[in-house]
C-alpha cells in the first residue's frame, strides 16, 4: 500500500482527512503486525498513529542519522529500508515463517553482507542494484 497523505493516519477528529478507526483497523488490522516503511524519520508515523488501535503492532522503518555512508543502498540498509531488511523483518515478525523462513532469512542476510562488502571495496553498489530497470 502506497500512503499518499499522511493525515490519513491520524483519527478523523484530529484532522479532516483522517479515517475513523473502524477504517483504520481495516487497513491496519489491530493484532497483526505491520511493517511500515517511512522516507522520513520513524517517530512521525508513530506521533501520527498514536493511540490508534494496534498501534504497538506498528513497526516503522526509516531515516536514522548514523555515520557516513557510501552509497544509497548502504544508507537503505543503515536505516533498515532496503528489501532485504524488510523482508527480514516480515519474517521475523510472522511465527509460522521464524522456523520456515530461516533459510530464506539467511540469504537475505548475507545479500546484505555482500552489498555492503562490494559498496566499500568499489564505493558504489553492484551493478544488478543499480542497473535495475522497471520492466515496462
Amino acid at each position: 500500500m502506497n500512503i499518499v497523505d499522511l493525515f490519513k493516519l491520524v483519527p478523523h477528529t484530529e484532522h479532516q482527512h483522517g479515517l475513523t478507526d473502524s477504517e483504520f483497523e481495516a487497513i491496519f488490522t489491530p493484532d497483526k503486525p505491520v511493517v511500515f516503511n517511512f522516507h522520513g524519520y520513524p517517530w512521525l508515523i508513530h506521533r501520527l498513529t498514536y493511540r490508534r488501535p494496534g498501534q504497538h503492532h506498528i513497526h516503522v522503518r526509516g531515516y536514522k542519522e548514523q555515520g557516513n555512508i557510501n552509497t544509497p543502498l548502504e544508507l537503505a540498509i543503515r536505516n533498515q529500508t532496503d528489501r532485504f531488511s524488510l523482508a527480514i523483518d516480515a519474517l521475523d515478525r510472522m511465527p509460522r515463517f521464524r522456523v520456515k523462513g530461516a533459510s530464506v532469512r539467511e540469504t537475505l542476510v548475507n545479500e546484505q553482507i555482500a552489498c555492503k562488502r562490494h559498496a566499500h571495496e568499489f564505493g558504489v553498489d553492484q551493478p544488478d542494484i543499480t542497473d535495475w530497470k522497471w520492466p515496462f
